[in-house]
């Protein structure tokens, strides 16, 4: 029931997050979205790490949302030192003409058009959190 409840608080607070799973695999559990990228991606073994997964990548990268707030404080304290890897597909790419989120859906850009203002963008590789 906890988790039905969280995920409900997340859906209240407009917070996207994915969680995904094969039958026989781990738990993939992203934060963010297809049409503006992710920002953090993980993998969990089972169904009791999805909440603290989220939680923390929640508080890391929407400090200032009400649902960080809403967290214990040690949360919170943990989330400013994790570390998280950028997704290797999917993630955010703002482009630094206009600002307008593009999600990337290569396991490595390089380059691409904004879909707001049509500028031409060279990627940096990403780096760790």
């Amino acid at each position: 029931m906890e988790l039905a409840a969280e995920l409900q608080k997340l859906y209240d607070s407009e917070i996207n997050v994915r969680i995904g799973w094969l039958f026989d695999g781990e738990i993939d559990v992203r934060l963010g979205d297809e049409m503006n990228g992710f920002l953090a991606e993980e993998t969990v073994p089972s169904v009791e790490e999805i909440l603290p997964c989220l939680r923390e990548a929640i508080a890391h990268f929407y400090p200032n949302s009400t649902y960080a707030a809403s967290l214990p404080p040690e949360i919170r304290e943990r989330a400013t030192r994790r570390i998280f890897q950028p997704p290797m597909a999917g993630q955010s790419i703002r482009c630094p003409h206009c600002g307008s989120p593009n999600a990337t859906m290569m396991d490595e850009t390089f380059a691409f058009i904004c879909n707001c203002c049509g500028a031409s963008v060279k990627v940096d590789p990403p780096k760790v959190q």
